[in-house]
């Protein structure tokens, strides 16, 4: 206990972190929807649909961000345990009609959906305020799960959790746009919103998130 006060006081927060691990394990985090709900997705094992969306005015910028950012989302859950759906499962049934997202038409539409996720991206930049030469990305949304309920016919959705996230990456000096592609940059921000929003659905080791 001395040495990890030690090492607190230092500054040498990996250090800590790994001396916590030495005595006390690493133990996880559990999924900020086990924590709202009680309930683990892993152990449900019922089939998930992800939907990510974002308002027209970011489309339009980056028309290829929640398409990518839903890939990433759903690799990372699969690689955790995780039965979800392919990610053009709900445009399939989206684009029959208005397009819009519809958590009751999917639940009446798709038998096989458990819970319904809608990924809401409300704001997204990739530059430093007012320094158009550095990338610094900054994005807000929320996150809300629908459970579906009741036998065929009769299928409807529950809204079940609903949690905002906020999301910046570097977490300390923006990074000059000579020292890395946009391409790159913007794909490393996706990478580590996807890691971000991959705490909503599945646990993780604590270790890991001190190290990010």
């Amino acid at each position: 206990m001395l040495t990890l006060l030690a090492l607190s006081q230092s500054g040498c927060l990996n250090s800590l972190v790994m001396a916590g691990k030495v005595i006390l394990g690493d133990p996880k985090q559990p999924s900020g929807f086990e924590v709202a709900t009680g309930k683990s997705l892993v152990e449900e094992e019922k089939q998930i649909l992800i939907h990510c969306s974002a308002p027209s005015y970011i489309s339009s910028e980056h028309d290829t961000l929640t398409s990518d950012l839903q890939l990433e989302l759903i690799s990372r859950m699969r690689r955790n345990g995780l039965l979800v759906m392919s990610p053009d499962a709900a445009a399939d049934v989206l684009d029959n009609y208005s397009g819009q997202f519809d958590p009751k038409l999917l639940a009446m539409e798709m038998e096989d959906v458990g819970y319904i996720f809608h990924i809401q991206v409300d704001s997204f930049s990739f530059r430093e305020d007012n320094s158009p030469n550095l990338f610094r990305g900054r994005t807000k949304g929320r996150v809300i799960g629908y459970e579906v309920r009741g036998e065929e016919g009769g299928r409807h959705s529950v809204q079940v959790y609903d949690q905002q996230f906020s999301t910046q990456h570097p977490g300390t000096h923006p990074i000059p746009s000579d020292q890395m592609p946009k391409s790159v940059f913007i794909r490393r921000f996706i990478d580590k919103l996807a890691d971000d929003l991959g705490h909503s659905f599945y646990s993780v080791h604590t270790g890991e998130l001190f190290a990010q």
